[in-house]
């Protein structure tokens, strides 16, 4: 059975707030839980900092949530996009800026801010157009992806920012490979005039140097017709998790030792961004944050899973 007639299978058998997890043929339904319900109208980057507190943007602002879903403001900012741990404690958070090219032209009034959890917020990385996921490497420096052009930039303190690839149109969610050989890039749009949706997950190689090698990026995985692929995230196997935004709000896995893509979890509309829990939290969870979407947008979900994050 192929790996997308097996995904089809799943897709038919999700019910509501369900999702579904494929063991030798065997669907296994287990349940996508609501976790924070409000206050958010939309919510999108999600990270847990290097202390394993997790933070969410939403409502352009940046807030630490509770294990019970309590959540407490941080900071305000102009948009809510991506977010990652940096350092011991802080996170950084992508920001349009007062201008973004989806209601506007070409900008470079992007920025990414470094914010402590106590809320202070600096300016980090200046001079991008409309930041959105981010990924920050072991040698300190940072991958920015701006999904409105073809761009992905690389900032480090000692050289500044430039440009890394332009080998996937309209990057979003990026997560590198577990030997650090491979960069997976979700690709959300084929246009943004008119806006029209993508659902590819690319594989950019690396070098030994982290730098994307002379060759064309390969097409791993697609999610569906209706999906528009945003965050990512990778389990401890090595397994990629898409976050397929839209009505349908899914979450789907791609395995690069087999090859099979498989949607784990649905229900969850405008399924944005996700990360697998650490610290206090459960382990074995995907925490999943939803945008706007005609009002049922907003939520964070947890979705179980059988294993843990890389």
């Amino acid at each position: 059975m192929s790996r997308y007639i097996v995904a089809a299978i799943t897709a038919l058998l999700l019910t509501p707030t369900a999702s579904a997890q494929v063991r030798n043929g065997v669907i296994e339904p287990v349940v996508a839980e609501v976790f924070v319900d409000e206050p958010f109208r939309g919510t999108e980057g999600i990270t847990f900092n290097n202390e394993g507190r997790l933070f969410v943007a939403g409502n352009r602002a940046v807030w630490e949530v509770a294990t019970d879903g309590g959540v407490r403001k941080l900071t305000e900012l102009e948009s809510n996009l991506g977010l990652a741990a940096i350092g011991e404690r802080d996170i950084l958070a992508a920001d349009f800026g007062p201008t973004n090219a989806f209601r506007n032209q070409r900008n470079n009034d992007g920025v990414v801010w470094r914010i402590t959890p106590e809320g202070d917020k600096t300016p980090y990385i200046t001079g991008l157009g409309d930041p959105n996921a981010l990924v920050v490497r072991a040698d300190g420096s940072v991958l920015i992806s701006d999904d409105a052009t073809n761009e992905i930039f690389v900032f480090d303190e000692q050289n500044g920012l430039r440009l890394f690839s332009t080998a996937v149109n309209h990057p979003n969610g990026m997560v590198l490979s577990r030997d650090g050989k491979t960069l997976y890039v979700a690709q959300i749009f084929k246009s943004i005039r008119p806006v029209i949706r993508d659902d590819s997950l690319w594989a950019i190689e690396l070098d030994a140097d982290g730098n994307p090698v002379p060759k064309a990026p390969k097409r791993v995985a697609r999610t569906g017709p209706m999906a528009a692929n945003d965050g990512l995230a990778i389990d401890k196997e090595g397994r990629i998790y898409i976050a397929a935004n839209g009505p349908a709000g899914e979450v789907w896995r791609y395995d690069p030792a087999t090859e099979y893509v498989t949607m784990i979890a649905g229900n969850m509309p405008g399924a944005a961004s996700l990360v697998f829990g650490r610290g206090v939290f459960d382990h074995q969870s995907l925490y999943v944050t939803t945008t706007f979407s005609g009002g049922r947008g907003g939520k964070v979900y947890r979705v179980k899973t059988d294993t843990a994050g890389k």
